[in-house]
């Protein structure tokens, strides 16, 4: 198997031998053309000068003779040298010219008939003509007596310069593939060889690779070569090395993995039980503070009771001893027309205060009797937003009269709701009782809590203002926590706003968000759907916003 072929049996499409090849063929191919064309131009050079060399050896030897026959004006002589002059193979054509423009003599031939001579012709031009003065070889009055002209084919030197250039191109092809050769050779010798027999070294390797060692070929000992096979047999020791490691800590992982997953199990097990109890724990304390809330208003609708039904009480006696001394003085037959109008005025007056307070104690305990049912039952219903909101504002004046406030409610009279009344009331309750106990302090003068509510599309938006002491910034992340509280140790279980906001977010699948600043009273603007969807999905929790 060749290196090549090694090569391309694992997948090596370029190997080193035939990028050596191209570029070592690419380089003497380059180099070869460089050296041929500097040997082209000087040759070219020395050619175009060749035949003015020649012309020049040629007239040399002929000027002195061809002056003295013109002189002696023969022209059979004259005819003579011209033919010896057209023994050149180069020389197409020559002729005498005398003084004043007459051929005294002229010898002729066609020039090399060649089918292409485009590649001469445009070197060295077809024909080249030279001329020489003739002079007088005795002195006379007049020296110079005729021209020697002569026209050279230039055929001969362009076809002698054509040849040596294709030698030349095929030497330096030549060259090119001979240092090739020489190249490829000496480097199978020096890498390509020892390189296979490495790749056949790694060939050999079994299952176990990390026992393999390569075998480093013979003379390459202070070589890369020999460098890169000891490189590799030292990867090879530390990789079985690691191996052996990697093995005796995979088997203590796999016991202690074995022993570990039984701790998350009884873990896990342990977490959900915390949780459970955890869920139960807050279910019983969201239970308890809405059933203390509920007992607190229980005391106060009782308070609030007893006003009407003492009057109410107070009335009937008045009514009572009014129609027994009615009847008494009937009985005695003293009763007068004015004591009667008296007695009747006096009874009439304790009947309608009589009905006016048993109506109000009825409305009182009808309006708490509402608001305690939407309270306790979780029931999803249509119910008419104002008149429900309006009967728990009514039922919370109890609370609400400790610091003289009356809630504000705007609210369409046509709004209605399809949802969980009594989370709705819920949630009003903790917030309006949220204000009354942590929101006016004696700096405020006039006390006020706002309640708007609106629809928006398929959602109903409220809005709850109050105008207390605010919250400062620091403490707008922490309202929401539960057992929060700044009434620690004064009543406050720091679970009313989180109460708030589990019932907004999980009950009702709504948002909840909350603006405050110190001075400025609290902001609490909540978004819920107008129809609730059981199955609807929980809504993301709200940030506190300013």
């Amino acid at each position: 198997m060749t290196a090549d072929s090694a090569a391309m049996h694992h997948g090596v499409a370029r190997t080193l031998s035939s990028r050596l090849l191209r570029i070592t063929l690419l380089a003497a191919l380059v180099l070869g053309l460089l050296i041929s064309a500097i040997q082209i131009a000087l040759d070219f050079k020395r050619v175009t000068r060749q035949p003015d060399h020649d012309m020049a050896a040629l007239v040399s030897i002929i000027l002195a003779p061809a002056s003295a026959i013109v002189f002696s004006l023969d022209a059979a002589r004259a005819t003579e040298l011209l033919q010896g002059v057209l023994s050149q193979p180069s020389v197409s054509g020559a002729r005498i010219v005398l003084e004043n423009g007459t051929v005294f003599a002229e010898q002729q031939r066609p020039l090399a008939s060649i089918e292409d001579r485009r590649i001469n012709d445009f070197l060295l031009n077809r024909t080249r003509s030279y001329a020489w003065t003739l002079k007088a070889p005795l002195p006379i009055v007049v020296d110079n007596i005729g021209t020697l002209e002569i026209e050279l084919d230039t055929h001969a030197y362009g076809q002698v310069f054509l040849e040596r250039t294709v030698v030349t191109m095929a030497a330096s092809l030549l060259f090119a593939l001979m240092l090739t050769g020489l190249s490829l050779l000496i480097f199978y010798l020096l890498v390509t060889k020892p390189l296979t027999s490495v790749i056949r070294s790694i060939e050999r390797v079994g299952d176990t690779p990390e026992k393999a060692r390569l075998t480093e070929p013979d003379g390459h000992s202070n070589s890369e070569i020999g460098l890169l096979v000891r490189l590799t047999n030292q990867h090879f020791e530390s990789i079985d090395s690691m191996l052996v490691q990697l093995r005796g800590a995979e088997a203590q992982l796999k016991i202690y993995s074995e022993g570990l997953e039984d701790t998350v199990s009884a873990r896990t097990r342990e977490l959900s039980e915390s949780l459970a109890e955890l869920e139960a724990a807050k279910d019983h304390l969201i239970q308890s503070e809405k059933m203390a809330a509920l007992g607190g208003l229980v005391a106060g609708v009782a308070h609030e009771v007893n006003t009407p039904l003492g009057i109410a009480v107070t009335a009937a006696s008045v009514l009572s001893e009014t129609l027994a001394e009615l009847k008494r003085q009937f009985e005695a037959k003293t009763l007068t027309s004015a004591s009667f109008e008296k007695l009747v005025g006096h009874a009439l007056d304790g009947n309608v205060m009589l009905v006016n307070n048993i109506d109000r104690a009825a409305r009182l305990i009808s309006d708490f009797k509402k608001t305690a049912v939407d309270q306790i039952s979780e029931a999803r219903c249509e119910f008419g937003v104002r008149s429900t909101l309006a009967a728990l504002i009514a039922s919370l004046h109890p609370e609400t009269r400790r610091v003289q406030v009356e809630p504000k409610l705007i609210c369409p009279d046509d709004l209605v709701m399809k949802s969980l009344p009594g989370v709705l009331t819920q949630v009003v309750s903790n917030l309006v009782v949220n204000s009354v106990r942590h929101a006016f302090g004696g700096s405020i003068a006039k006390p006020e809590i706002t309640i708007v509510v609106s629809g928006d599309g398929d959602n109903v938006e409220l809005e709850y203002r109050d105008n207390g002491l605010g919250v400062p910034a620091e403490l707008h992340q922490k309202i929401f926590e539960p057992f929060y509280t700044s009434k620690r140790g004064q009543g406050g279980s720091g679970l009313g706003l989180n109460i708030v906001y589990n019932l907004v977010t999980r009950k009702l699948r709504g948002q909840l968000s909350f603006e405050s600043a110190v001075g400025e009273g609290v902001c609490f603007r909540l978004r819920v759907p107008r129809v609730l969807i059981a199955e609807a999905p929980l809504e993301p929790p709200p940030t506190a916003g300013k």
